[in-house]
């Protein structure tokens, strides 16, 4: 037995674009597409609802604040102000994103008194970067270490540009308040960790969080490193950073209050005690502008309120490479799911499902998010379900088309094209209904065909009959005929059904003899002639039929009824006894251009008398079985 070449079908195309996909979302660098990422993380994370502590204070001096200032000159002095009335409040922690690192003479008044204010409350300094070591930032805030601990290259910095030390002995403790944006220059993560030679620095919003919860001594150990805080456990990703969600400016506006309105007495006492107070500026003079996932340009006062809003809230985003292996699963299931929805329906709903499912994977990574704070590469995922959608798509319709063309050429066999081209071109086209016209019909048998069967095996009969088949068909086609059905060895054609053929008779005729020719030549052919294939004969009518689709539920039949149609197949039969092997009725013989032979008057069961002809004078051939 013959066994089909293997062929590669759709499936296959989806099967090994979903491996492919799910490879390259497991192996592809994740610095590749980074950008991308981020930018579809800080989507997510400002789509989403933004967990949000109401102990943060963000104080700003504003512009405001500062043309309110004696001579509109924000100094240290108006900054001790501040403090006072701050600690008079009795704030949980207050953390300063602004450096006192200049004028540090220790007997200046203005640094004696912001000294004495910053006794009163638990104050933090923060510190900037620097290219040298200079005096090391103080005073160091307490940390222990726990072993194993991997130590990320990005906590090592050369040095660092901080406050005066006469302000630096009344502070609690000191800590890095600077920012470092990603490729983009956007803040989304905050280092964790600064050391300097043998010190470590938090963060500043860790240190300010600390001091809030009365924590003495936190624990940084692990690998990826931790930070535990008694019974608080701040997890950092790879590199040693920490992820934030940046405020939304509702967020930023529902926590921000005038540093003049404080020193003006405008806000109550209530307002500000047991909060976390972060004191800044929005304007560029005194305060840095970046840019971050809520705004073009941010003060980074607000950005360290967000760093210390995750860290109340517990909400801090989560992103791993860990992660990079489930992505590369989900990727290959939800290919295969695709795959499949694209090779079982339509193109169109094929595309809407493919573009459905994108949309779910969007929504699940959306709801991972919410629920667990994991940030999952929804960018990604999104790029291999459209890849592999694209290839499947792509294959699916090769793959139809060349379905589409192997019917067109088969069923060219049996129908004209233009009725072939009706069905494929538009198949939602109502079913014909019955419909009456003129229709030239035309019969076929072969000679002896029974007792063929008996002396022949299945194999070499079913060889023959597809040759035959095939090409007898074939010239039907080619004069414009449909081949209404095969019964058994017997062929039914139509001419002038379903669409319009002019000279349809003449059609009819030139196509009975043509078939004649080729089944005579057929029959000289080794096989046929070795089992002595019998004659092809020929009954032609014409006359009016009813035509249309019969049938129920899945089955329909495209068919005519009429007297041409029954006689056709009567004179079929009358070649027996007629000793023709093409006999024409005569409403064909009256609408035929070219010269018949008139086979006389004969009775034809269920018609009666007629008047029979043949393009071929009779011959008296041997009795055969029909």
């Amino acid at each position: 037995m013959a066994i089909s070449p293997f062929r590669l079908r759709p499936l296959h195309f989806g099967i090994a674009a979903s491996l492919l996909a799910a490879f390259a979302v497991f192996a592809v660098p994740q610095e590749m597409m980074e950008a991308q990422r981020e930018l579809f993380f800080d989507t997510l994370t400002q789509l989403a609802p933004q967990h949000v502590s109401p102990d943060i204070v963000a104080v700003d001096i504003d512009r405001a604040a500062y043309q309110a200032a004696p001579n509109a000159d924000w100094n240290r002095s108006e900054t001790a102000a501040l403090v006072r009335t701050l600690a008079e409040a009795k704030p949980a922690a207050i953390g300063f994103d602004l450096v006192f690192s200049g004028d540090c003479d220790p007997v200046n008044a203005t640094n004696q008194v912001l000294a004495a204010a910053m006794r009163q409350a638990p104050v933090v300094l923060g510190f900037l970067i620097a290219d040298i070591a200079r005096d090391m930032p103080r005073p160091r805030p307490p940390l222990a270490i726990s072993r194993p601990l991997a130590v990320p290259d990005l906590w090592f910095i050369d040095g660092a540009e901080s406050s005066c030390p006469v302000l630096a002995e009344a502070a609690r403790s000191t800590a890095a308040n600077f920012l470092v944006g990603d490729e983009d220059s956007k803040v989304r993560q905050v280092q964790a960790f600064s050391i300097i030679g043998n010190d470590a620095y938090p963060a500043l919003a860790l240190e300010i969080f600390r001091l809030a919860r009365h924590v003495r001594t936190p624990i940084l150990g692990g690998d990826p490193p931790r930070l535990k805080l008694d019974d608080t456990i701040i997890d950092f990703s790879d590199d040693g950073s920490l992820r934030f969600v940046a405020g939304q400016e509702a967020t930023i506006s529902g926590r921000t209050i005038s540093a003049g309105d404080i020193i003006g007495g405008k806000v109550p006492a209530e307002r500000l005690a047991g909060k976390v107070v972060l004191i800044g500026s929005s304007l560029p003079s005194l305060g840095g502008l970046r840019a971050s996932a809520s705004m073009p340009l941010e003060p980074s006062l607000q950005i360290h309120a967000d760093i210390v809003n995750a860290l109340m809230t517990g909400f801090i985003p989560k992103r791993d490479d860990s992660y990079v292996p489930f992505e590369a699963l989900a990727a290959l299931i939800c290919g295969l799911v695709v795959t499949l929805v694209a090779i079982r329906l339509r193109p169109v709903t094929a595309a809407a499902a493919g573009a459905a499912a994108i949309v779910a994977v969007l929504g699940g990574t959306f709801a991972l998010y919410i629920t667990t704070a994991i940030l999952a590469d929804g960018f990604r995922l999104t790029l291999a379900l459209a890849f592999v959608l694209v290839v499947t798509s792509v294959a699916q319709f090769a793959h139809i088309r060349r379905v589409e063309a192997l019917a067109r050429r088969r069923f060219g066999q049996y129908l004209p094209r233009s009725v072939v081209d009706r069905y494929l071109d538009n198949p939602d086209l109502a079913r014909v209904a019955g419909e009456e016209r003129p229709v030239t019909a035309l019969f076929t048998d072969i000679e002896g065909f029974t007792a063929l069967t008996k002396r022949v095996g299945p194999h070499d009969l079913v060889a023959m009959l597809d040759t035959y088949y095939s090409e007898v068909n074939a010239l039907v086609a080619d004069h414009g005929g449909m081949v209404d059905k095969i019964v058994g060895d017997a062929v039914h054609a139509l001419f002038n059904a379903p669409e319009d053929l002019d000279d349809h008779v003449n059609q009819a005729i030139r196509c009975a003899a043509e078939m004649r020719r080729l089944t005579e030549e057929m029959r000289t052919r080794p096989r046929f002639r070795d089992h002595d294939f019998g004659r092809t004969r020929f009954g032609i009518e014409t006359g009016i039929a009813v035509l249309g689709e019969v049938g129920h539920g899945g089955k329909l039949d495209y068919t005519a009824h009429g007297e041409a149609i029954n006689l056709a197949a009567r004179l079929q039969d009358a070649n027996k006894f007629l000793g023709t092997q093409i006999c024409i009725g005569p409403q064909a013989a009256g609408q035929a251009s070219s010269k018949l032979v008139s086979l006389g008057t004969h009775e034809i069961r269920g018609f009666g008398e007629m008047e029979l002809f043949s393009p071929e004078p009779p011959k008296r051939l041997p009795a055969t079985e029909a």
